[in-house]
């Protein structure tokens, strides 16, 4: 079983590289979403073949072993608050998939990084840890130079965004892509520390001897810090820029503190950390950190107007010329919305973030259960949907879709209640006082005992000096995942990085990790000849599920675009095709439900009545079985309402439950004025005009200005005969909007 022993190892080496190789970079044209999908998909095929090696691993030694650390109790407690949050959930199968478009979050995420966690510090050996840190910092230099390309335009016919203002090369969001580099960064000063090695280490005596102790891997890590930190500042996230901030403080104190680094003042070491920051001091005050405010005060460009304006206080600044050249003229730009929620549009993204947390704060307020377990895992959608505060309808992204709150602690707080977010701050404590405990003490015991490093070519002790650094390095990137995580929320790659750099850390310092828990296994040869096969046999059946769950998702995709374009025909087959590789999805159910009751419409007008009438029994089932799977899922009820409206011209009845399904959907989703606009159409088009304008009259008062229920008023009340009413509500949409040609040829 040697043998067996060494190749479920090199598999799990092998798996692991390939996690943090492939992860960031992986993106396809062909699925519903082009990055998280991907990336979720194959981190949970490389954490069935991970867990399945080592699986095998231990029935070749014929004992279960996993290490112990001290995170094993967090851990533990982190995954019960997740798995009560689900199983009490208003929306189970979101709780355990995940959002379709986001995924990660679900409890199986939850289940693989855990499984990822314990497979890593169980069968990683400290001599691995360097090489993987030098392949995600590898990967992580192609996609930070990608992005880089795309602030040039490489790809920016590509995108709706603008690419170009604010980079996301790989990750697909800017802020995405920030957290990742961000949390990288104080791991390339670190390299760069280490690689100024023994033989490098002398008293500077000028200026030439300053530059030749900077070998070429010194100095090509000092260019690809930089590199990371343009990446940072092209994706204009101010999260990120925070996040560095607090990450670069840390490791440079931390590194400082530690006498076997720096127990005489050293060039070479001091280098990696100092040109970099020169580099960035350079790049900061000619190109600015894109905050208004702040780089008027740190950019020569700022420096140079506010001159200008003490110098001749009654000329106005170049760019307020030119933007009154460009008003003279006609030509003004117009400013576009290019970008995500909480990223662009007119209002300011903090205050709709403001918006989106107190609505995750009225969800988990919601009642005793939401308390204390929340909503359910990776239902905010829902939640929000339920709870949003009203003054979020007078923002431009009023109906905007928020399936994350923006906040990775408040989403914790609204979908796994005050069990879940204190489980998840017990975890993050956890781990920071055991690594300020742990260096704490090792400083002390170093001081106590006068420990230097004597001989700086002792391959021992500059493993020590590295597995210091490295540690240092680790903690505080992953400390700037807490900050990125607090204005936002965390992606597949981040969760990664935020469960495996703790196991770095503990791998790195290993005599400080407990024994490991050991339970013998009383096989023999064959017993376990039979557990390796089976378990190889589970491996590829799993696999084999995550193949068909992805083709089914190019498949729906593929529907998806096409029933958009007008070709239903041919999108019905593909959502039959999808439905076959995954007939759990309630949004396949829902999309074909859709399709069909076209299909059903275009029937009946061909006279076609038998057929038709079995297209819209389809449509209708297709449709009760997705709300069958997701009940509280507001879209589904807006589908089916849109379904039986699609159906009413073949039977009346059908207009009836057009307005139930609205109905229900308005339970779901209280403060939506679109929600109530359309429900008075339907209200109208049965001929119940007093309960139309009933409702609009609601949805005028949560949204001030909405123009579709101030039309919706002025047509209600001229079909009832009302022209004073009529003219009152005209003229007072005028007060607010007054260049609205169709509503002055109204009271005309």
């Amino acid at each position: 079983m040697e043998t067996v022993t060494r190749i479920c190892n090199r598999t799990i080496q092998i798996s692991f590289a390939l996690l943090f190789i492939l992860v960031p970079l992986i993106l396809t044209p062909l699925n519903y979403e082009l990055f998280e999908y991907n990336k979720m998909m194959l981190t949970y095929g490389l954490t069935v073949i991970i867990t399945a090696a080592w699986i095998g691993t231990m029935i070749a030694k014929k004992r279960i072993e996993i290490t112990n650390t001290r995170l094993d109790f967090p851990i533990a407690l982190f995954f019960i608050s997740q798995l009560i949050s689900a199983l009490f959930s208003m929306d189970p199968h979101v709780s355990w998939f995940g959002y379709y478009s986001r995924f990660n979050g679900g409890m199986f995420s939850v289940i693989s990084y855990i499984l990822l966690y314990y497979a890593f510090v169980s069968t990683v050996e400290k001599k691995y840890i360097v090489r993987y840190l030098t392949i995600i910092l590898t990967t992580a230099s192609i996609v930070a130079i990608y992005g880089i390309l795309e602030h040039f335009g490489i790809d920016k016919n590509l995108w709706v965004q603008d690419v170009q203002a604010r980079i996301f090369s790989t990750l697909g969001q800017p802020n995405w892509l920030s957290a990742y580099i961000v949390a990288l960064l104080p791991l390339t000063m670190a390299f760069g520390i280490i690689k100024s090695d023994a033989k490098e280490v002398h008293i500077v005596k000028n200026r030439k001897d300053l530059f030749q102790t900077l070998s070429p891997s010194v100095i090509f890590f000092i260019v690809l810090t930089s590199i990371y930190f343009l990446t940072l500042l092209w994706t204009r996230s101010r999260s990120g820029l925070l996040a560095f901030v607090l990450a670069d403080i840390c490791f440079i104190t931390a590194v400082g503190i530690k006498k076997q680094w720096f127990h005489k003042f050293s060039w070479p070491r001091i280098m990696p950390i100092l040109i970099p920051h020169i580099i960035f001091f350079l790049i900061i005050i000619s190109n600015g950190i894109y905050i208004e405010q702040v780089d008027a005060w740190i950019t020569l460009k700022g420096w140079q107007q506010r001159i200008i304006r003490i110098v001749q206080p009654n000329s106005t600044s170049l760019n307020t010329k030119i933007a009154n050249e460009a008003t003279a003229s006609g030509t003004t730009a117009e400013t576009k919305p290019t970008g995500p929620a909480l990223e662009t549009g007119g209002t300011e993204s903090g205050v709709i973030r403001l918006y989106v947390w107190q609505g995750a704060i009225n969800a988990w307020k919601s009642s005793p259960k939401t308390i204390l377990i929340g909503t359910g895992t990776e239902t905010f959608a829902f939640a929000f949907y339920q709870f949003k505060p009203v003054g979020h309808n007078l923002t431009s992204e009023w109906d905007f879709l928020y399936n994350k709150a923006h906040n990775e602690f408040l989403n914790y707080l609204a979908t796994t209640g005050l069990f879940g977010l204190g489980a998840y701050l017990f975890l993050i404590g956890s781990f920071i006082y055991w690594f300020f405990s742990n260096t704490i003490r090792s400083t002390k015991f170093e001081a106590r005992n006068n420990i230097q490093i004597q001989n700086e070519k002792n391959i021992s002790d500059f493993d020590i000096r590295i597995s210091d650094l490295l540690s240092f390095a680790l903690f505080s990137g992953w400390l700037s995942i807490l900050v990125t995580n607090f204005f936002g929320f965390s992606v597949v790659i981040i969760q990664i990085l935020f469960f495996l750099f703790p196991a770095c850390c503990f791998v790195l310092r290993k005599k400080d990790t407990a024994p490991a828990y050991i339970i013998p296994l009383p096989f023999k040869h064959n017993m376990q000849i039979v557990t390796l096969s089976s378990t190889i046999g589970v491996m590829f059946i799993f696999l084999f599920l995550l193949v068909g769950l992805w083709v089914g998702d190019t498949l729906f995709a593929s529907g998806y675009h096409l029933v958009r374009a007008g070709y239903t025909s041919d999108a019905y087959k593909k959502f039959t095709r999808a439905l076959f590789f995954n007939n759990s999805e309630p949004l396949y159910h829902d999309e074909l439900g859709t399709t069909l009751a076209s299909f059903s419409l275009a029937a009946w007008e061909n006279n076609e009545a038998t057929l038709s009438s079995d297209l819209a029994k389809q449509s209708i089932n297709e449709n009760a079985i997705a709300l069958s799977i997701s009940p509280n899922n507001v879209n589904y009820w807006k589908s089916r309402t849109k379904i039986l409206y699609t159906l009413s011209p073949i039977n009346a009845t059908y207009l009836d439950g057009a307005i139930e399904a609205l109905e229900k959907a308005r339970t779901l989703s209280p403060l939506d004025p679109k929600i109530l606009y359309n429900l008075a159409i339907l209200y109208g088009r049965a001929g119940f005009i007093d309960k139309g304008i009933d409702v609009l009259l609601q949805a005028k008062a949560m949204k001030r200005g909405y123009r579709d229920a101030y039309y919706g008023l002025v047509v209600f009340y001229k079909e009832k005969g009302q022209t004073d009413l009529m003219l009152t509500t005209a003229k007072e949409y005028l007060e607010l909007f007054p260049n609205d040609q169709e509503f002055l040829d109204m009271i005309q």
